[in-house]
C-alpha cells in the first residue's frame, strides 16, 4: 500500500541526512550549504512533500493543459539565490512551473547559488548547459552572472532582473509583477484617508527592476496627491547595507523626526524597519504606518498584519513555463517582458488612528 504522507524523516532517509538538516532547509534556515539545499528541494519535489503537494492539483486544472501537447523529454534548470524569507513564494513558483513543464514531458532541476558563486561566475557542479533545454533565474540580480547564463544559446527567463537602464537589455525573457501601479494603488488608498502627509521610501531602488518600479509608484502617488518628496525620510542606499542588523536602526536614529509612513520595497524590509522602530520605542501603527510588498506568508505570521501587495506566485510559474516552452519549440521567437497583476492588501499596519 502506498504511503499517503511524505515526512521530513522520509526525505532525510532518502538522502542519508539528519532530520534536523532537512527540516532546516525546508523551513528556510539561513547559512545552509547550497549543495544541501538543492539536494533537499529536489528530493522533496520528487517525493511530493507537502510544500510541493499542490503540484498534482495544479496538473489537474484546465489552465495547466490549454497548450497543445509537445514532445518533451528534456530538462529546465532553475538557478536561485533567494533569501529564506522568500522561500514560500519561490516554492510556489517552482511547484506551478514544474507542474506545467511536466505536462509536456520536461523535468525541472533546482540549483541553489550563494553570493560567492555569483561573484566568481561559478556554475553549479551539476549544471551542464549542453544537457539543458531552458534556464530560469530567481533572485539573480548580478549583471555579469545574468549575461553568462544568456551566453549558452538557450532560452532564458528571469523572475525580475537587475536594473541598469543605460546598457543593452539582456537577451532574455523577463517576468515581472505590476509593481509601479500596485504601489500607487496601495498608497492612494492610504493617503485618501487624509491622515498621511509625509511618506518616506525604504529600499535600494537600483537593486532590481521591481524595486525601481515600486519607487516610481511611490513618486507617482506623491505627485497625484500633491505631497512633497522629502529625501530626509528616505533610506535608499546600496542593498548590501540593509543586511547589517543595525543599519536601519542607525539610519532611522539620524532622522530629526519620523514621517507619517514608510513605504518599503518589500515585506522583508518592512519587517526589518518595524524591528528597528521597536528598538527606538516606536510602535506600528500607533506612531507610524508601514507598508511592504510580496505578502510573504512567513513574515505575515508575526505579531502585526502588514499592508502589502500579494504577488501571483503560482501564475508566475505557469506563465514562465509557457514562455519557455514556446521558445524551446521555436527558438526564433524574440525575448519578451511580461507583467502580471497583483492584489493590494490593506491591513492594520496602515490603519493607525
Amino acid at each position: 500500500m502506498a504511503k499517503e504522507k511524505v515526512t521530513v524523516q522520509d526525505i532525510a532517509d532518502a538522502l542519508h541526512l539528519s532530520r534536523t538538516t532537512v527540516s532546516k532547509v525546508l523551513n528556510g534556515a539561513p547559512n545552509m550549504p547550497s549543495k544541501t539545499v538543492s539536494a533537499v528541494l529536489n528530493k522533496a519535489r520528487e517525493m511530493n512533500y507537502k510544500q510541493f503537494a499542490y503540484l498534482q492539483a495544479a496538473q489537474n486544472t484546465s489552465e495547466c493543459n490549454t497548450l497543445p501537447k509537445r514532445g518533451g523529454g528534456g530538462t529546465f534548470a532553475l538557478l536561485a539565490n533567494f533569501l529564506p524569507e522568500h522561500f514560500h513564494i519561490a516554492s510556489s513558483i517552482m511547484a506551478s512551473l514544474e507542474s506545467e513543464i511536466s505536462a509536456y514531458g520536461y523535468s525541472l532541476t533546482i540549483h541553489m547559488l550563494n553570493s560567492g558563486d555569483i561573484r566568481s561566475l561559478q556554475l553549479p557542479l551539476n549544471f551542464k548547459p549542453e544537457q539543458i533545454d531552458a534556464i530560469l533565474g530567481i533572485e539573480l540580480f548580478d549583471e555579469e552572472y545574468s549575461k553568462m547564463l544568456c551566453s549558452f544559446g538557450k532560452p532564458v527567463l528571469f523572475f525580475d532582473s537587475f536594473y541598469n537602464p543605460v546598457k543593452e537589455p539582456l537577451n532574455a525573457n523577463i517576468l515581472l509583477m505590476e509593481s509601479r501601479n500596485s504601489i500607487f494603488r496601495m498608497l492612494h488608498k492610504v493617503i485618501s484617508r487624509g491622515k498621511v502627509k509625509h511618506i518616506g521610501f525604504i529600499g535600494d531602488y537600483n537593486h532590481c527592476i521591481s524595486f525601481h518600479e515600486r519607487y516610481e509608484g511611490y513618486l507617482d502617488a506623491l505627485r497625484i496627491h500633491n505631497l512633497s518628496y522629502e529625501e530626509d525620510f528616505c533610506i535608499t542606499q546600496n542593498d548590501l547595507l540593509f543586511q547589517s542588523p543595525d543599519f536601519l536602526k542607525t539610519e532611522l536614529g539620524k532622522m530629526a523626526k519620523l514621517p507619517d509612513m514608510f513605504c518599503c520595497a518589500n515585506d522583508l524590509l518592512a519587517w526589518r524597519t518595524i524591528s528597528a522602530l521597536r528598538s527606538l520605542h516606536k510602535k506600528v501603527p500607533e506612531d507610524i504606518l508601514i507598508s511592504g510588498f510580496d505578502d510573504t506568508l512567513v513574515l505575515n505570521s508575526l505579531d502585526s498584519e502588514l499592508t502589502t501587495v500579494t504577488t501571483p506566485s503560482r501564475e508566475m510559474g505557469i506563465t514562465a513555463a509557457r514562455i519557455l516552452l514556446d521558445r524551446v519549440e521555436n527558438p526564433s521567437l524574440a525575448p519578451m517582458t511580461v507583467y502580471l497583476n497583483c492584489q493590494v492588501q490593506i491591513r492594520s499596519s496602515t490603519l493607525g488612528e
